[in-house]
């Protein structure tokens, strides 16, 4: 075994990622990107709808891409030392699926139908559904939502399904259940044509679709037909038992051993949720708040199972396994984070590229893409921190975490005529920041002990403005990892569990976890001005106006 491989591989919104890596040594063979070509498009997405789709062509050709270059420098008996692939992505990502666990959007009669691809994350197009979920929960004699914070979201399983049964009569007649992306990838690695044979992993199974241990399983199918009729052609034919990501799903499919040439015994592990698994690979341990920082972000929780563990209110849940096997993982998060800091570069540059772009070069214009964020922190890092200053809340696309609810906007108070770009720049980022505050709060309302918190993502590694003024707001040490792919990681380590080369993640953890790199130290007087800050920040959210509460409507 010392001289075995395994791949990792990490399926976020934007490309697949992968990593080959040495299990015994924790060196990096190789690395790769694949970017999604239909979703770089912008095809199947309306974001005026808050509708995102992904393809699942995306994806098969970016593991091909993936696998092509991770494996290009190896020899064929080198390829046939790896071991087996682990494998994460993100969540919630559910599409309909026929009975062999083929996506719909595969089939030439929905191979352009949005309904029938991936409903990616950040689609919010189901708030409606969420709020009936959530109504009939409450009423229920057992709820459901118990372990997931109490409150279900339009971002999660049933909300997505029931948004597209009603309005897509020829997807519910064909479809024969649904599949979670994290589900899905895994079984097309292994080739399963069999739906039944595909072990579903706690980690989405858990946080998005309200199976527990407790409830016996899956919210039940009297619950999910009262809830409406068309849940009837489901009715056993979802999944009863969940499995952890250390676990094996099944050797490699022989299309990959054939175009690649991987043995025939490489295994596949158990799917997973990308940040639980960037969770892992910067090295959780119990007590430490783990922020996967991107797009939106993860905060992820592990306390050692005991039986006094109370269930806290508006988070993403707390699920056995989910994180770590053998202890409980709690998820918590906010739906946009650099997501924000792209659509203020976006308003920027929107209408310069429009009236410019012809005149610019294109070394010009991809200067200022990549350029103008970077300026603006280094602006906004300039001024001084006032108590008055511009203040935003960070509901740009809705709140996730604590308390979900997708209809809240983002507001703002404190323009004037000498307002700047880096100081709306600034009250961005710090807004952000307060998002991340509410969440630690929500924690520490429970009396959850927190000793330590670590970043990763590409924002954590990348943008050290952010991550500092992180620090000030929640006037804590925050260590950010010298590995801007920990996703990948860690789907490294949970393949090196699965093939035996660690007996359990803690082992594993110890030789292939990234380390520290640097550590953010929060500076006093700055925290000073920002707790009062977030006071504004807590009053401006708490009187957060729907547009069909406004006097005028």
């Amino acid at each position: 075994m010392n001289n075995t491989l395994v791949i990792g591989m990490d399926f976020g919104t934007d490309s697949a990622r992968g990593i080959l890596a040495n299990p015994h040594t924790g060196e990096i063979l190789s690395k790769s990107v694949s970017y999604f070509k239909r979703w770089e498009q912008g095809l199947y997405c309306d974001p005026a709808k808050d509708q995102y789709r992904q393809h699942p062509l995306d994806y098969i050709e970016s593991i091909d891409d993936v696998f092509a270059e991770l494996l290009a420098d190896l020899t064929a008996e080198d390829r046939k030392r790896i071991v087996a692939i682990g494998t994460n992505t993100t969540g919630s990502t559910p599409v309909a699926v026929d009975k062999s666990g083929k996506p719909l959007s595969l089939e030439e009669e929905f191979q352009d139908n949005p309904h029938a691809m991936f409903i990616l994350w950040k689609d919010h197009t189901a708030v409606k559904e969420a709020e009936e979920i959530n109504a009939l929960a409450k009423q229920w004699p057992v709820d459901f939502t118990a372990y997931s914070g109490g409150i279900y979201s339009s971002e999660w399983f049933w909300s997505k399904i029931l948004y597209t049964n009603r309005r897509d009569k020829r997807v519910l007649e064909v479809a024969y259940s649904w599949m979670e992306q994290s589900d899905w990838i895994p079984a097309y690695l292994v080739g399963t044509d069999r739906l039944e044979a595909v072990k579903r992993n706690r980690c989405a199974a858990g946080h998005k679709a309200m199976w527990a241990k407790e409830h016996g399983g899956l919210p039940s199918a009297e619950f999910l037909c009262s809830l409406d009729p068309t849940f009837y052609h489901l009715v056993n034919k979802m999944y009863r038992e969940t499995f952890t990501s250390d676990e094996v799903l099944g050797s490699i499919s022989p299309y990959f051993v054939n175009k690649f040439g991987l043995s025939e015994d490489t295994v596949v592990a158990v799917g997973g949720i990308d940040a639980h698994h960037g969770a892992v690979g910067a090295g959780i341990k119990p007590s430490t708040f783990v922020k996967v920082i991107g797009t939106s972000t993860c905060d992820m929780y592990t306390l050692p199972k005991q039986a006094d563990i109370p269930l806290i209110q508006g988070i993403c849940g707390q699920v056995d396994g989910s994180i770590v096997p053998g202890t409980m993982g709690f998820e918590a998060g906010q739906s946009a984070f650099g997501d924000i800091y792209h659509w203020f570069k976006k308003l920027l540059l929107g209408p310069t590229m429009s009236i410019l772009g012809k005149e610019l070069s294109g070394e010009q214009q991809k200067l200022l893409n990549n350029e103008l964020l970077d300026y603006l922190s280094r602006e906004a890092e300039k001024l001084p921190l006032k108590e008055d200053d511009l203040i935003f809340t960070d509901y740009h696309n809705g709140r996730r975490t604590p308390d979900a609810d997708f209809t809240v906007r983002a507001t703002a108070q404190g323009f004037s005529l000498s307002t700047t770009a880096a100081d709306v720049f600034k009250a961005l980022v710090e807004s952000t920041a307060f998002g991340s505050k509410a969440i630690m709060g929500r924690f520490q309302e429970y009396n959850m002990p927190i000793q330590r918190v670590l970043a990763t993502g590409g924002i954590a590694t990348k943008s050290p403005y952010v991550i500092q003024v992180l620090a000030d707001v929640l006037n804590t040490p925050i260590d950010v990892v010298d590995n801007d792919q920990t996703c990948a990681l860690g789907a490294v380590i949970f393949a090196a569990v699965a093939a035996g080369v660690y007996p359990d993640v803690l082992e594993a953890q110890k030789q292939l976890a990234a380390d520290v790199a640097h550590t953010y130290v929060p500076v006093e007087e700055r925290v000073r001005i920002y707790e009062k800050r977030y006071q504004k920040y807590q009053y401006l959210t708490k009187n957060n106006l729907h547009d069909e509460q406004l006097p005028f409507n």
